[in-house]
């Protein structure tokens, strides 16, 4: 088979990312060329973020955009050059938020930049729009396998809204809450842990479950209400269990 043909049966979030075919998104622009935006840019725009950072479920704002499939999941999951450009989307919105990305004894950490003080400005806010996009991030992340990433910044995430009291609403942090801790198969827009979400993150989910201490504890009415209400613990004290 040749390589043309291999790659045109890719999926196209998997072109978009792939460092080898670098292709165009459904408006023509390359990952390159959207990570080389300004600011201003970034902040004006409303119609990359869908495609820098997919979701498994459909935008309601961009009909057009193409959402994680299963091809698209194994994809990211098994191949880590994937996953590297994901990374380098990461740490351009970081910068765009204020923050940094640093290795801290081998896991990653996200800490404020020299920055931040005026990019905080542009979203440490009780209404924003990036709020929505900051739930999208850390979701995205996690799909596509750059778990640490996602927990790294979600725990700045918290660190900020604890030291500027008042700015970032509590229905903003319930929602970055969700996007860290629920099972992938369940989107943080679901009120109803019962819900139903794509099969292969359920599998996926009861796959890790399994792993994890031998039994499915991932079922699709498990409850998350708890979770959902610590908002002042981080990643890693939630992921650490009773």
């Amino acid at each position: 088979m040749s390589s043309n043909s291999s790659h045109i049966r890719q999926p196209p979030l998997v072109k978009f990312y792939d460092p080898a075919i670098a292709a165009p998104d459904y408006q023509g622009r390359t990952l390159s060329a959207i990570l080389a935006w300004n600011d201003r840019k970034l902040e004006s725009s409303h119609d990359y973020i869908q495609v820098v950072f997919p979701l498994p479920e459909g935008s309601a704002y961009t009909w057009s955009v193409p959402i994680i499939d299963k091809a698209t999941f194994d994809a990211f999951r098994a191949r880590p050059e994937l996953r590297a450009r994901l990374r380098e989307s990461f740490i351009r919105i970081l910068s765009f938020y204020g923050f940094e990305l640093q290795q801290s004894n081998d896991s990653p950490k996200v800490v404020r930049g020299p920055h931040f003080s005026n990019a905080a400005r542009n979203w440490v806010r009780r209404f924003d729009h990036n709020h929505l996009r900051i739930t999208r991030i850390i979701r995205s992340l996690r799909v596509l396998g750059l778990e640490a990433e996602a927990a790294a910044f979600y725990d700045a995430l918290r660190e900020v809204y604890e030291s500027y009291k008042g700015h970032i609403g509590q229905k903003s942090m319930k929602f970055w809450t969700r996007a860290i801790s629920r099972p992938l198969h369940l989107a943080p827009d679901l009120d109803s842990d019962e819900s139903e979400g794509e099969d292969f993150l359920y599998d996926h989910d009861e796959k890790m479950a399994e792993a994890d201490d031998g039994t499915s504890t991932t079922g699709k009415d498990s409850g998350n209400s708890a979770v959902e209400e610590n908002t002042g613990s981080s990643a890693a004290e939630r992921n650490r269990g009773p």
